[in-house]
C-alpha cells in the first residue's frame, strides 16, 4: 500500500495541475501508472479514507477517460457517502443501468437524499442484477472455498462477482447500515 501511495505521489507531481492529461492504455508504462493509481484508490477506500479515494479516482478519470477499471462506480459511492450531491449529479449522467454497481450507487443516493429507496431503481436492481440485490440483503457473506474457486475461475458466476464486490465495499455498508436495512425491509 505504501509503495502504491508513493508511486501515486510521484505520478501526481509529474502530471500538470491545470489540465487533464489522458494516458494511453495501450502503452505499458501508462497502463502501469493507471493500475497503480487505481490500486492506491482502492487501498484508501478499504481503510475508510474516502476523501483521498475520491481525489485519486477523480485524477484517475482524468488520466483514463475510458475508465478501464470502471472506477466511476466507486467514485459515485464516495460522493454519496460524503453527500457531494453536485458532483454525484454530474457523474450520474455516466452511470449505466447495465452496471450493478452503478445501480446500487443510484439507489443508495435516493435513499440518502430522500430517506427512502427509489422504487424504479430498486426494480432495476431486482430484475437485472439479482445477485447484487441478494448479496446486499444477506446477513452473512462467507469467503469460503466454493467462493474462492468460483471467483478464481475463468468465468466467475454473477454470485461470486457480487460477493467479491460486497467484500470490497463492506466497510461502507457497515458504516451506513441503514441502506442495507432499508433493502432488507423492501
Amino acid at each position: 500500500c505504501e509503495a502504491r501511495y508513493d508511486a501515486f505521489m510521484l505520478l501526481a507531481e509529474a502530471l500538470p495541475d491545470d489540465e487533464p492529461m489522458p494516458l494511453r492504455w495501450e502503452h505499458a508504462n501508462s497502463r502501469a501508472a493507471i493500475s497503480i493509481l487505481y490500486g492506491s484508490a482502492m487501498d484508501h477506500f478499504r481503510i475508510g479514507d474516502l476523501e483521498m479515494c475520491m481525489a485519486q479516482l477523480e485524477l484517475l478519470l482524468d488520466i483514463d477517460p475510458e475508465d478501464h477499471f470502471e472506477s466511476i462506480n466507486l467514485l459515485a459511492l464516495c460522493y454519496v457517502a460524503y453527500e457531494e450531491w453536485e458532483s454525484f449529479d454530474d457523474l450520474a449522467l455516466d452511470l449505466s443501468d447495465k452496471s450493478a454497481e452503478a445501480v446500487v450507487a443510484k439507489l443508495w443516493a435516493s435513499q440518502r437524499r430522500d430517506g427512502k429507496v427509489d422504487r424504479a431503481t430498486l426494480a432495476i436492481l431486482r430484475r437485472s442484477h439479482v445477485a447484487y440485490y441478494d448479496e446486499l440483503r444477506m446477513t452473512e457473506h462467507p469467503a469460503d472455498d466454493n467462493f474462492k474457486r468460483d471467483i478464481a475461475s475463468e468465468r466467475p458466476s454473477q454470485r461470486a462477482l457480487a460477493r467479491e464486490w460486497w467484500l470490497m465495499t463492506e466497510p461502507l455498508w457497515q458504516e451506513y447500515s441503514d441502506f442495507v436495512e432499508a433493502l432488507r425491509a423492501n
